[in-house]
Parts: C-alpha cells; sequence; structure tokens
C-alpha cells in the first residue's frame, strides 16, 4: 500500500505522516516532497506525450528529454532521500530504455542561447553536414547533432512506469513489507490522476482555512516560498479557488479521503478516528507523541496575530465562504503560541 499525504501548499498535510508516524507498522518516508509522477514533466506528463502522440515524432522526442531534463533537476533532492547520483541516474536511464522505440542523430536542438544559434548558423550556411551526406549516401552522425529518442505507444508502459517508481522507492529505502507514507506523492487537486503509477494507492487530501493558508504565507514563509500569490489578495483568492472549484479531489472516491487541518486540532478525537477508519487502523498506541494537536494550535487562526491584514481577511471571508472553516465552540489559539511550517516539532 503507498499512502500519500496530499494538500495544495502549506495547507497541513504533514498532519497526516506525523499521525500515522506514531504506529510501528508503516514506513514513512518523508525527508522530500515524492512529485516524480505528478510534477511537471514527470511520469504523468511523459505517459501523455508518449501514449497519445498528436505531433508525430516531436512530442515523445520532446517529453524525453525533458523527463530526463527533470531528472537531473532532481539528483540533489533525491541525494538527501538516500540515492547516490550515479544510482539515481541509472534507474532513469533503465526505465527510458525500456520504453524507447528508436533513436537516431538528429539536428533538432531545443533550446535557443547564443552558442546553438551560432552552431546552426554555421553548419547550415557552410552546408558542409548536407555536402558530406550527398557525397557518403548516409547520414552524419556528431556534432552538431544529438541523439533523439522516440517513443510511440510503448508496449506494457503503465506496468514499466509503476516498477521505475518501485525501484527509485526501495532505492529510497522503502520497506514493501509495510504500508509505504510518501508525502505528496499525488496531487492534492487531483491525486486519481497519479494512482495508476503506484500499487494500491490511497490519498489523504488535507485543506486549510484559506484566511490562515494566506496570513501564514505572508507572515511564516515569507522568505523562503512563493508557493501562491500574496501582493494581492484579490489574486490570492483567484488562485484558491483555481485549485478546488470543481476538482477531482472533492469527487467521492474510495481511495481518496478529504480532511481539514483545522478538524485534527480542534476535533481530535473525531477527526483521528475518520483517519483510522478510512485505513481500517486500531487504536493509537502512541497517541500525541508526534502530532499534537496543543502544539499545532498556534498554526490556527493566525490572522488574529495581524490586525493589518483585517481588510484582506474581509475579502477572503467575502469570496470564499464555503472554505472557512467553522470556528464555533473552539476554543481561542495562544497568538503568543509559536508557529511553525512542515512537520511537527516532535517529528525528528
Amino acid at each position: 500500500m503507498i499512502i500519500g499525504a496530499c494538500g495544495f501548499g502549506s495547507t497541513g498535510s504533514s498532519v497526516v505522516t506525523d499521525y500515522l508516524k506514531e504506529y510501528n507498522d508503516f514506513h514513512v518516508l518523508d525527508e522530500i516532497e515524492f512529485t516524480w509522477v505528478s510534477g511537471v514533466d514527470g511520469l504523468i506528463d511523459l505517459d501523455f506525450h508518449v501514449n497519445h502522440p498528436h505531433c508525430r515524432t516531436m512530442d515523445s522526442i520532446t517529453a524525453i528529454d525533458r523527463y530526463i531534463a527533470m531528472c537531473k533537476n532532481q539528483i540533489n533532492c533525491f541525494k538527501k532521500a538516500g540515492i547516490p547520483p550515479e544510482k539515481f541516474i541509472k534507474l532513469t536511464e533503465e526505465f527510458l530504455e525500456s520504453i524507447i522505440t528508436t533513436s537516431w542523430q538528429w539536428n533538432i536542438h531545443h533550446q535557443d542561447c547564443f552558442w546553438d544559434r551560432i552552431r546552426r548558423s554555421y553548419y547550415s550556411r557552410l552546408k558542409i553536414v548536407p555536402r558530406w551526406e550527398v557525397k557518403h549516401g548516409r547520414h552524419w552522425e556528431g556534432f552538431p547533432l544529438e541523439t533523439v529518442n522516440l517513443s510511440v505507444l510503448p508496449e506494457d508502459f503503465e506496468e514499466k512506469a509503476k516498477k521505475h517508481v518501485r525501484d527509485i522507492l526501495r532505492a529510497m529505502g522503502a520497506d514493501f513489507s509495510k504500508p509505504i507514507i510518501l508525502d505528496q506523492p499525488f496531487a492534492g487537486n487531483n491525486p486519481q490522476a497519479c494512482f495508476k503509477f503506484y500499487d494500491d494507492p490511497y490519498a489523504v487530501v488535507v485543506d486549510r482555512d484559506p484566511r490562515d493558508n494566506y496570513v501564514f504565507a505572508k507572515t511564516k514563509l515569507l522568505g523562503r516560498f512563493h508557493l501562491m500569490p500574496i501582493n494581492d489578495v484579490e489574486d490570492f483568492v483567484k488562485y484558491y479557488r483555481a485549485l478546488r472549484k470543481n476538482q477531482p479531489y472533492s469527487q467521492p472516491h474510495e481511495r481518496v479521503l478529504v480532511m481539514k487541518f483545522e478538524d485534527f486540532v480542534y476535533h481530535y478525537d473525531d477527526a483521528t478516528t475518520k483517519l483510522r477508519n478510512f485505513f481500517h487502523l486500531p487504536d493509537n498506541p502512541n497517541p500525541k507523541s508526534i502530532f499534537d494537536p496543543a502544539i499545532s494550535m498556534p498554526n490556527t487562526r493566525v490572522w488574529k496575530r495581524y490586525p493589518q491584514f483585517a481588510t484582506d481577511i474581509d475579502y477572503i471571508e467575502k469570496e470564499l465562504p464555503e472554505y472557512l472553516f467553522d470556528y464555533t465552540g473552539c476554543p481561542e489559539p495562544d497568538l503568543q503560541g509559536e508557529m511553525f511550517w512542515g512537520k511537527s516539532p516532535k517529528n525528528k
């Protein structure tokens, strides 16, 4: 079983990994956000371009190039997760070799930097390559040409992609004898789209009151991340609504559980019971040893700490009423309490 703790960016999904880590029956891999499938140029994008070709050759050639580039950009991230760079590159190369239909040399470089323009102009103007090819009756192979890789409707793509994901997780040290918990393996707004690349997948999507999402980003996350637009509250409202309105995550699905971060904090017993029932878990043997609602409470109603944002909060309340958490009957948080981002301070 692969369990994904998913959110929309600073919406509190770490509460899921923190809580389930209190059991001894799970293997939690939360060193990195595992966006290998859902990220731009990841497996979903590759799947679309090789299995739904609409541009003859260029769609899959470009998608494979971008997949390789994405892999190289992720080397340091997965090194942090325990995979040596050479091992990481090898796993990607083995997967691509299994789906590539054929390869050849082509002057089709996608970049448009100064030296690329010089290279193309030089060989095109002097016609060195064309003249050589006519003389020898075969294609030139080598500089300035590049290897391009074509993949059109590769056989057993989904099984090969699923094996590729397993291989990466195994290299990260995943213990497949236990359910594995990952951070962000599925997109929060559409987790179902990623399911076919995982063995026995389940998603818990955690959302957060937009007022806190906005103010937390304008304060605690300022100088760290640009996860969302915060310079203009109207842009934030457009962003918040776009990620949620009519998105697949909100449709009933037996493998998707949608919860509110605030429910874990203020309705701990009900929320954790709902989570346990979803996974058919027994009672928690170590409750509040990692996820402690008292510690997370200062991360709620944070807009009350910052009266300078009152006008923005009024606008959010007017525009996004359906996403506001109902605090009726909830105790007031300590507005001097320490806010934190990410895992619980007890999750060491």
